[in-house]
């Protein structure tokens, strides 16, 4: 399982002990400063047909999505039956918009900016709470491990026969787990890949003092450059190795033999070098033993100066051995090229890779139903993705004030029995003043 996010933790620490029934006093000042902050965004609309303010949309979208609303129709009819609560927040001169209208609306906004100018407000309101709470110990620094991974919203697409063959949205993610959330996407072509959508989601990207992860798939020379090769900001990188590499993997995977591990072993044991590292853990009825191995000296790969900033080859032994059972104990591989030269910050970004999976494709499609989501992608189901990233977000800080243990899914359906109370609680846990009175009380 991939860590907890390490400023959440930090949060959690602050809060530790206190509930979201706690926050009392409820305190609207964020809601206000993100609804100004959605008033700057520029509107594309042409003037003369404009009904509805562009924040406002905004605003009712993100509030729907939180109330469990999973498509447009849902959208308007949260709308609708919470039209009282919203004019606490909105204007609404002209009453609420249509689905038509949300869609129509959403599928025309640079919605990529408005992602970031979300994501970067709450990660300011965060920031200011950990730092207004500076007493409170901090984590081992640590490099910040960013995650990424394409993902297919499956229902999304139109086969031949339809209307009009519609490829699926195929959106390449990158998760942070600093903040526990996905920081930046790049939406893939239709007739396009991962591949060369990597180098300009990176380079959008401010990865100074960072690991970037990828898997095999996207270990190409231009995605490395993207990391290493740039004036500021620069990270860097673990990235997998498969039969797409060629001589490359076959290089990695004949020099981590049997006799090259037990000597690598031999001398981690005899402290004459940091080249091993090894976790045991209970998961799911079995034992997994990962074993890493991390190997500097290089000078002898053939190719090596066409992979910018490379330090380092390494290996990962996974074994799993069921509880109790008769089956033998299954053994997986898997080679890495790296930037690094540490065997810890190594071990952490393979294990951490997955956390771009576990914690954030895995919950748009359990808890926000992103592959069951028919919108296709000239209908707004880029914005409506983005939307659902948003809000997982949102509710994963939210988490921090739930009782241990409250699901993102429960934290959904809590706000559809008393939606207006707790979503205004979760937004005033995000003042870092409202926080203080609840720890004075």
């Amino acid at each position: 399982m991939a860590r907890k996010s390490k400023k959440l933790t930090e949060i959690s620490e602050i809060i530790d002990g206190h509930t979201i029934e706690e926050f009392e006093e409820i305190n609207v000042t964020v809601l206000k400063e993100l609804a100004e902050e959605l008033s700057e965004i520029g509107d594309p609309r042409d003037e003369a047909y404009v009904r509805h303010k562009l924040a406002d949309i905004i605003m009712i979208v993100l509030f729907a999505v939180m109330a469990n609303a999973n498509e447009w129709g849902e959208i308007e009819s949260f709308g609708k039956k919470k039209e009282k609560w919203l004019r606490k927040f909105l204007t609404l001169e002209h009453g609420l918009p249509t689905d038509d209208t949300y869609r129509i609306v959403i599928s025309k906004l640079n919605v990529q900016y408005v992602y970031r100018l979300i994501t970067g407000f709450l990660i300011k309101k965060l920031s200011e709470i950990i730092s207004e709470f500076d007493k409170v110990e901090k984590l081992e620094e640590e490099k910040e491990l960013i995650s990424c991974d394409g993902k297919v919203s499956k229902s999304s697409g139109r086969k031949e026969g339809e209307k009009e063959r519609v490829k699926s949205l195929n959106t390449l993610n990158a998760y942070s787990s600093e903040w526990d959330m996905c920081i930046d996407q790049e939406f893939i072509d239709e007739k396009s890949n991962e591949i060369p959508a990597m180098p300009k989601l990176l380079r959008r990207l401010n990865l100074e003092g960072t690991i970037v992860t990828w898997d095999a798939l996207n270990t190409q020379t231009e995605t490395v450059k993207a990391v290493i090769e740039r004036k500021t900001g620069k990270g860097d990188y673990v990235g997998a190795l498969k039969r797409n590499q060629g001589t490359l993997y076959d290089d990695v995977k004949d020099y981590f033999d049997a006799s090259k591990k037990a000597e690598i072993k031999e001398k981690d044991k005899k402290r004459c070098q940091k080249k091993y590292k090894s976790t045991k853990e209970k998961e799911h009825s079995a034992i997994v033993t990962r074993e890493y191995y991390l190997e500097p000296d290089i000078n002898w790969l053939h190719g090596k100066d066409k992979w910018s900033g490379l330090k380092s080859i390494g290996a990962e032994v996974k074994t799993t051995e069921k509880i109790g059972g008769k089956t033998e104990p299954v053994c997986e591989t898997r080679y890495f090229i790296n930037s690094i030269d540490d065997v810890n910050d190594f071990a952490r970004a393979v294990r951490g890779h997955w956390g771009v999976e576990n914690k954030l494709h895995w919950h748009l499609d359990y808890t926000f139903r992103d592959d069951n989501n028919t919108t296709t992608k000239n209908n707004g189901a880029e914005g409506l993705q983005l939307f659902k990233k948003i809000v997982m977000s949102l509710l994963k800080i939210a988490q921090v004030i739930y009782p241990p243990r409250t699901s993102l899914k429960k934290i959904r359906y809590r706000l559809s029995l008393d939606y207006e109370n707790e979503v205004e609680r979760i937004f005033t846990a995000l003042n870092a003043s409202s926080i203080k009175e609840v720890l004075n009380k």
